[in-house]
């Protein structure tokens, strides 16, 4: 099961960060991606769930008149993951309205497995580009 956490993970993200890069640019609004334990305020936990939403008034919360894209469960139970992040400090990522491009949000996302079985980088480029990378160490 630790094998399969590892490969669906980065594919997952991958899809998400994709779609709500998409997301803003068919709507022309900013799309907030970030982890959530209750679908409306933002956290710090990368591990359990993702939400992506349109952020009409730019407060990166979820609020009750602001329309939900996604809701995806990630629940790792072999590892954990946080981002890193080159920008500014929130703990999300912004995709702008008019370009679809992250707002000073490139990172990575850090996988590192328990046992150290396998970790991984999943990189944000400021282009909204995604790549993978093996990392031997967390």
């Amino acid at each position: 099961m630790a094998s399969v956490e590892l490969k669906n993970t980065p594919r997952i993200l991958t899809i998400h960060i994709q779609k709500a890069k998409y997301d803003a640019i068919i709507r022309h609004k900013n799309v907030v991606l970030c982890p959530s334990s209750d679908q409306l305020v933002c956290n710090t936990n990368w591990d359990n769930r993702v939400i992506s939403f349109v952020d009409n008034n730019r407060n990166l919360q979820h609020d009750l008149n602001e329309e939900l894209l996604t809701s995806i469960d990630l629940n790792h139970h072999y590892g954990s993951m946080k981002l890193q992040r080159f920008g500014k400090k929130q703990n999300s990522i912004i995709f702008q309205g008019s370009s679809g491009l992250p707002i000073e949000s490139n990172g990575s996302f850090i996988y590192c497995s328990y046992d150290q079985f396998k970790n991984f980088k999943l990189i944000l480029s400021k282009m909204g580009h995604v790549r993978l990378e093996e990392l031997k160490n967390c």
